[in-house]
């Protein structure tokens, strides 16, 4: 697709100097892949305006643009390309379907109350082996989601799953008139946004819409399916099941056991038994659809016997999963209405009968006219299936606290109050249902429940921080992007607080070492990408659903995150592949490069964001030649990838150091760690951004021949005054400067530490002050440098701020 052929479909006047080729489609600023070669929708909401972003796009790289209103600001982007209309989505909508005509692929399209994910991504698994297969990402079924689903197809697509999903009267027509489905799929008709519809006929009629041009309906035989084929062309033919006479695929038998469900199905004269790995009656019907659609595709029963037995959960829908303290979590917070909450309840009622039963429930959005019947028959349902402990979340479930009467019943206004106010440790040997409306962004409580994870003070100035930002910035090209590494709660500052503020600057990544760092950051509302140094694969489904991009060092842990992705639907998700260039830790040697390169010959899930490595001496003078070397090998070997994909692919291998000290090796972005705390390799006026402070408790003569702490390690020459200050090694105040080793500052005059520092104290000599109980006392910051302290302990300054414990307060601060 190129430029002029879009100004085309517009009918509108485009301005621009160049014909590009467009490979990507935005709507969302934060995302972008390939820049040089998007187009980017400024789509209006109700809290935000995407012409807003348009100047910082152009700025990294943006050159076309759809607007529909023209600001002053636009007129000094001279290479960029405007298509102005007159509606931002209308135009995308329109662009989708002109893009589908182009395509010579056969679409299924999928419509329902529930279970359209579910049957579009277990069609895709067990079609997996097959080449140019393509199905909407994740719930790509909005008016949004359609046409970005359709305009990521390719030209080589031979089949395209894609979703349809509607909330208002009035949606399916837009909706089918862009998908232009041969087959189309129909799942259930449920209770979802039934507030919008006169009555259930209305949102069915309106749905139907979707299958009036289809050549083929599968659903199951019933009234709703009779319906769709009542308006559908009279040449559609039908591929209906159930266990009547009259259907095309014929359930004989139909068991639950211990492993799921065994069926016996009948299709054209052939009988297989088929054993679906879940229990659920969802699960059971949404089996049957894509069952369906593998014998329109001309699949046999033998074919998809093997493939329904490996069938995997998918995420953002009914998972059964470990949880903190020994608690086991359903996660089913994809949608919340009568109907589905019923089918999760039954999933909770068949777990461990020995542990209390906990379920966390939202809101129900589309509940009509009788929501205070649902709620009460929504409270009768929990008490007979013998809940204990029940928490619901949003203003209509509060409303009805008193329906609920049960051994222990919470409630909070929306999920950041849960947050905030809920602890983990409340939850123990306990199964936990999780159930919400995607509006409530449930999978920040199931990160929650997943993780494993006084007046002393570290004061975290907020103005250094971005003083010692727009220094390293200063030194780099302008459009050199910046990830800031978050890691160990931010070098010790505390992760989240730090994030906001570097969201707020502008900064391109956040680097954090574990994902769990990176669901609480994401849980905080922090929106731009963030990468994972450390990777697990028990951490691929939190990663994935939150957001957050793996490093990849090695083509084990390559595979095996792409092979999570299968599961979760997802494709063309960003990863950042390390080199090793000398530092000898982890990366991909040279010789992995031919296995990597073979690895892509295949269409993969994952796509390469940037390449990086790190640097082994780039704060030392004396390894410059070393520097030179890695730099060198990290230039040849990411050639040699670039040279064999068709997007661009970002590099970055300077830390603070190589930023201060080999800045023309920017490349396209760079990585600050420890520079933004005000450590400098070359003696840069860098500011201090942490001061671990505390106070003094009490304060004691001692005289001359006594000693002072464990060991009587303290040994004085003189009648002192000794002071404690409540902090020890457990703060994070290293023992070795113990003895006089380590000071700290009191009443503007340096003291010494006297004897052994204790766990949670120290003691202090203020003879020579008039220090006094309840004054302050700097242990680094202002006036002891950090570095002074890493030079006492033989150690680096990064050590000496993240060990700082957890359990110290910060404190931040801007003038």
């Amino acid at each position: 697709m190129f430029s002029k052929e879009i100004a085309v479909v517009f009918n509108g006047e485009v301005s621009g100097v160049k014909d590009f080729e467009i490979t990507e489609i935005s709507v969302d600023s934060r995302s972008l892949v390939n820049p040089e070669t998007a187009l980017f929708f400024a789509l209006k909401g109700i809290n935000h305006n995407g012409h807003d972003y348009v100047v910082t796009l152009y700025g990294r790289g943006v050159r076309n643009f759809v607007i529909s209103e023209s600001l002053p600001e636009f007129t000094e982007l001279a290479e960029a390309n405007f298509f102005k209309v007159s509606d931002v989505k209308e135009a995308l909508q329109t662009l989708a379907g002109w893009y589908r005509q182009q395509l010579n692929a056969d679409v299924v399209s999928v419509a329902g109350s529930n279970g359209k994910t579910i049957v579009k991504e277990w069609i895709y698994q067990m079609l997996s082996d097959e080449s140019d297969i393509y199905r909407s990402p994740r719930s790509y079924n909005s008016q949004i989601g359609v046409p970005l689903s359709l305009l990521e197809m390719t030209g080589n697509t031979r089949l395209a799953i894609i979703e349809a999903g509607i909330s208002q009267p009035g949606e399916m027509v837009r909706l089918q008139q862009m998908i232009q489905p041969r087959v189309g799929i129909f799942t259930h008709l449920g209770d979802a946004h039934g507030e919008n519809f006169k009555s259930q006929e209305a949102k069915l009629e309106e749905k139907a819409r979707l299958f009036v041009d289809c050549e083929i309906i599968i659903g199951q035989a019933g009234a709703p399916l009779d319906y769709i084929m009542s308006v559908a062309k009279i040449t559609a033919k039908r591929i209906a099941w159930g266990d009547s006479d009259d259907v095309e695929v014929r359930v004989l038998e139909n068991v639950q056991d211990s492993c799921g469900r065994r069926v016996v199905l009948e299709w054209k004269g052939s009988i297989s038994t088929i054993h679906i790995p879940f229990a659920d009656e969802a699960s059971y019907e949404n089996c049957m659809n894509a069952i369906c659609l593998l014998l329109w595709k001309g699949k046999t029963l033998e074919y998809i016997v093997p493939r329904v037995e490996q069938l995997q959960p998918i995420a953002m829908r009914m998972e059964i999963k470990d949880g903190i303290n020994h608690c086991v979590l359903i996660n089913d917070y994809y949608n919340s209405d009568a109907a589905s909450f019923q089918l999760a309840l039954k999933t909770l009622m068949m777990q461990d009968a020995g542990r209390g039963k906990v379920v966390i429930l939202s809101d129900f959005v589309d509940v009509g006219t009788n929501e205070g019947g649902l709620y009460r028959e929504i409270a009768g349902l929990l008490k007979k299936a013998d809940v204990s402990v029940f928490i619901g979340i949003g203003e209509n479930v509060s409303r009805y606290k008193s329906f609920f009467q049960l051994q222990e019943c919470r409630f909070y206004k929306d999920t950041e109050s849960f947050l905030y106010q809920e602890k983990r440790e409340s939850f123990k040997d306990q199964v936990i249902l999780i159930k919400g409306a995607r509006k409530f962004r449930f999978e920040y409580i199931a990160g929650f429940l997943q993780k494993q994870s006084h007046s002393t003070v570290l004061e975290v100035d907020m103005d250094a921080m971005v003083y010692n930002l727009n220094h390293f910035r200063s030194l780099l090209p302008r459009q050199t992007m910046v990830a800031v590494m978050v890691k160990a709660f931010s070098y010790g500052s505390g992760s989240v607080e730090i994030a906001n503020l570097l969201q707020y600057q502008g900064v391109n990544y956040l680097m954090v070492a574990f994902a769990d760092e990176g669901v609480e950051l994401r849980a905080a509302g922090i929106t731009i990408p963030i990468g994972v140094m450390n990777p697990e694969p028990e951490s691929f489904d939190n990663m994935i659903e939150f957001g957050l991009e793996p490093e990849i060092y090695s083509l084990v842990l390559l595979k095996a995150f792409d092979a999570a992705l299968v599961k979760h639907g997802i494709e063309k998700y960003p990863v950042h592949l390390k080199l090793n260039t000398g530092m000898n830790r982890s990366g991909l040697d040279v010789g992995d490069i031919d296995d990597l390169l073979d690895f892509f010959k295949t269409k993969r899930h994952v796509m390469i964001r940037s390449m990086f490595s790190h640097l082994a001496g780039s704060d030392e003078k004396k390894h410059d030649g070393y520097t030179q070397w890695q730099i060198d090998n990290f230039v040849s070997m990411t050639e040699e990838v670039q040279s064999h994909f068709d997007y661009h692919i970002l590099r970055h291998i300077l830390n603070s150091a190589g930023i201060e000290r080999f800045g023309r090796y920017a490349f396209d972005m760079v990585r600050l760690g420890i520079g933004l705390h005000g450590i400098s390799a070359n003696g840069a006026s860098l500011r201090p951004v942490s001061s671990f402070k505390t106070y003094i408790a009490s304060v004691r003569e001692v005289k001359g021949d006594q000693t002072v702490g464990y060991g009587r390690k303290g040994v004085l020459k003189r009648d002192s005054r000794i002071a404690v200050i409540p902090v020890g090694y457990a703060d994070g105040l290293n023992r070795h400067l113990s003895c006089g080793v380590g000071e700290v500052m009191v009443c503007g005059k340096r003291v010494p530490i006297i004897g052994n520092i204790c766990m949670d104290a120290c003691m202090i000599d203020v003879t020579d002050t008039q220090a006094q109980v309840g004054d302050e006392v700097e242990i680094f910051g202002k006036h002891i440098p950090v570095t002074e302290l890493s030079d006492k302990l033989q150690t680096i300054p990064y050590e000496v701020l993240t060990s700082v414990s957890h359990r110290v307060k910060r404190v931040y601060f801007k003038e």
